[in-house]
């Protein structure tokens, strides 16, 4: 019976390297090969412009190609930008290859590229490259992974270039074509102590530090971002997190805000 239960705990990633699952950035890690995730996030923040509490809602679909390429698309919908009412806005198409993997027991490195594109409805309005809704344009990056038994540390550098037309909406402020976006981000696997069925429900803590900065204009900024998430069954995830600015000049719609997620994984769906 026990060696049934460490075969479960080392076909489920989910569950083996749950502490690396990042609530607001992607680890250098995959999902697994020939799975597919279902999420759906919610992003709620307070305008700048308007003072009103808006929302965007983001169904996404993920899968696992191979174990070291994964192909994620998703919608967008919200009622920010002075909409009336949850409207659609844009869709997404990401893409990540795991070129590089050292690994051994409880402890990994691992090494990725990503690209994505997005199209959006919205104009150009913030400085802030935002591609999960905001801004029509493309990004491409490199992720690296260190996994230490519960801990997991993870860092990004990608470059952004807005698809935009610089003449939609100006209020009077300069905008960029291109930035550099960054992060570092620590995940701590609290619970459960030790393992003895698939079936624990995990506890990760998150702490994770996301910036970006306009690469002619000087504008940009930094924020922090803690979050909690809870696995259950190694199948189901709940995320939930937030961002506030600590520093940066950038005109944005908001400087802080809060992010829910829930996702399914379907292993071994196709």
């Amino acid at each position: 019976m026990q060696k049934w239960i460490i075969c479960l705990l080392l076909a489920s990633p989910l569950y083996s390297f749950s502490q690396e699952l990042y609530v607001f950035s992607n680890p250098a890690s995959n999902i697994p090969s020939h799975s597919l995730v279902a999420k759906t996030g919610i992003k709620t923040m307070r305008s700048v412009h308007s003072g009103n509490r808006e929302y965007r809602l983001m169904p996404e679909l993920q899968a696992g190609l191979t174990k070291n390429l994964m192909l994620a698309g998703s919608l967008n919908f919200s009622d920010m930008f002075f909409r009336n009412g949850l409207q659609w806005e844009g869709a997404r198409l990401y893409t990540k290859y795991r070129f590089f993997s050292s690994d051994a027991v409880h402890r990994h490195f691992r090494l990725a590229a990503y690209a994505q594109g997005a199209w959006s409805r919205n104009p150009l309005v913030y400085q802030e490259f935002n591609l999960e809704g905001d801004n029509s344009g493309i990004q491409t990056g490199l992720i690296a992974t260190q996994l230490v038994k519960k801990l997991a540390v993870s860092g990004g550098l990608s470059y952004v270039r807005q698809l935009e037309q610089k003449d939609k909406v100006s209020y009077g402020r300069p905008f960029s074509n291109e930035a550099l976006q960054y992060n570092l981000s620590m995940g701590y696997l609290l619970f459960p102590r030790s393992y003895t069925s698939y079936q624990q429900t995990n506890l990760n803590l998150y702490c994770e530090l996301l910036g970006q900065r306009n690469t002619d204009l000087g504008a940009g900024f930094t924020d922090l971002a803690p979050a909690l998430q809870l696995i259950f069954n190694s199948r189901t995830r709940f995320n939930l997190g937030g961002r506030f600015q600590v520093a940066g000049n950038a005109h944005r719609m908001a400087r802080e805000s809060v992010f829910l997620s829930v996702e399914h994984y379907f292993l071994n769906a196709f």
